[in-house]
């Protein structure tokens, strides 16, 4: 007679004991995982970065903006992608998103096209740019161009479009123009 192998029992309770880690941690979502960190001496082998000629043209003081630049060309060239806080907003107005191209920013404002224009030109005049503001267009929109200032490269434009009793203001900052 020969004797039944055992092998399913030993199998079943790795099975079983790995089943029920997996379930007490998904029962417990707050618990601790410990995750792998890298030693100092593994830090310390990592290479350093040999600096590439004709790569960094700013000099030693140029700081990384944390905010980044539009891939795509606009109408007045590549653009910031968002506005700085030196930006003059309307005060009460609301960023949306109306997927119409890429913009430095897109807002709801609360007042008539003329009021706006008369707001956010002000604000870029007080910056020290120059600013045009065109006829309005069949649809009631009002482009405003502003250029110049401490950056001679720095162009600006603002479109302002009647919507449903409110007023769109969608911004392209370029990316010539301080960001601060």
């Amino acid at each position: 007679m020969t004797e039944p192998r055992r092998l399913a029992a030993p199998v079943l309770g790795r099975i079983l004991t790995i089943s029920l880690a997996f379930l007490g941690l998904a029962c417990n979502p707050g618990a601790n995982v410990p995750t792998p960190r890298a030693s100092a001496s593994a830090l310390s082998a990592l290479p350093s970065l040999t600096p590439v000629p004709g790569g960094n043209s700013a000099g030693p003081s140029a700081v990384a903006s944390p905010v980044s630049q539009s891939d795509s060309k606009t109408a007045i060239g590549l653009i910031w992608d968002e506005l700085p806080a030196s930006f003059p907003l309307i005060q009460g107005s609301v960023p949306v998103e109306m997927g119409s191209g890429p913009t430095s920013g897109t807002f709801a404002v609360g007042s008539s096209v003329a009021d706006a224009v008369a707001v956010v030109g002000a604000g870029l005049r007080s910056l020290g740019l120059t600013v045009d503001a065109g006829s309005p267009l069949e649809d009631g929109t009002v482009v405003l161009e502003a250029q110049g200032g401490p950056n001679a490269g720095c162009r600006i434009e603002v479109r302002f479009t009647p919507l449903s009793g409110t007023t769109t203001m969608a911004v392209l900052y370029g990316a010539a123009c301080p960001f601060s």
